[in-house]
């Protein structure tokens, strides 16, 4: 069985939130603007590599009207942060030999900077973002490729998501999937799954 990961709140805090709050008032902005920019519709070909970083930053610039983009995505990046006890339930599940995966909608320029500040990918066998698949959550497609690329059945992987709306694609294609609240939860419900760990 592969135990699949989403990033952004699940691994990682959210920082979405933190990011859009501190960006909101440091700069003036209306944070449902800033989210949009950050995780909307405007950031999709971004998060989806059809854009380049440098591109998208420059779009982004535009229109926040922002003066020093490279203060923003630095707050953007620097407000995430790995859980600590999701990480020590990685270990333990691979300590174990179980393999953990991740499915995430991070750019390619975040995934990058996180990977040198945290070294996070190293804690798991293998994973698909957004930005190599050119497909984002919760379109199906980045399921199948995620199911394509590692050679998988649906039925091997148990595909774990804050967010219920990413789950029924993944449900769709066969997987066992559960919605994240907190560690304990998600020892309690992999072991209903029937892992042993």
């Amino acid at each position: 069985m592969i135990v699949a990961f989403d990033l952004s709140g699940v691994f990682f805090n959210n920082g979405m939130k933190i990011a859009v709050a501190e960006i909101s008032r440091a700069y003036n902005l209306n944070p449902k603007d800033v989210e949009f920019v950050l995780d909307g519709s405007f950031a999709r070909k971004y998060r989806t590599g059809l854009e380049s970083p440098e591109a998208y930053w420059r779009r982004a610039k535009e229109r926040l009207k922002a003066g020093d983009i490279g203060r923003i995505r630095g707050i953007f990046f620097n407000s995430y942060h790995p859980h600590r006890k999701t990480i020590t339930f990685i270990e333990k599940l691979r300590k174990k030999g179980i393999k953990t995966a991740y499915i995430s909608n991070n750019p390619e320029d975040r995934t990058i900077y996180l990977d040198r500040k945290f070294s996070f990918l190293s804690l798991f066998d293998f994973g698909l973002c957004s930005f190599e698949a050119h497909v984002w959550k919760p379109e199906k497609e980045i399921y199948r490729k995620f199911l394509e690329k590692f050679s998988l059945r649906p039925d091997q992987v148990i595909y774990i998501d804050d967010k219920e709306d990413n789950l029924g694609p993944a449900a769709g294609l066969g997987m066992k999937t559960i919605l994240f609240r907190d560690i304990g939860q998600l020892e309690e419900d992999l072991k209903k799954a029937g892992l042993k760990f």
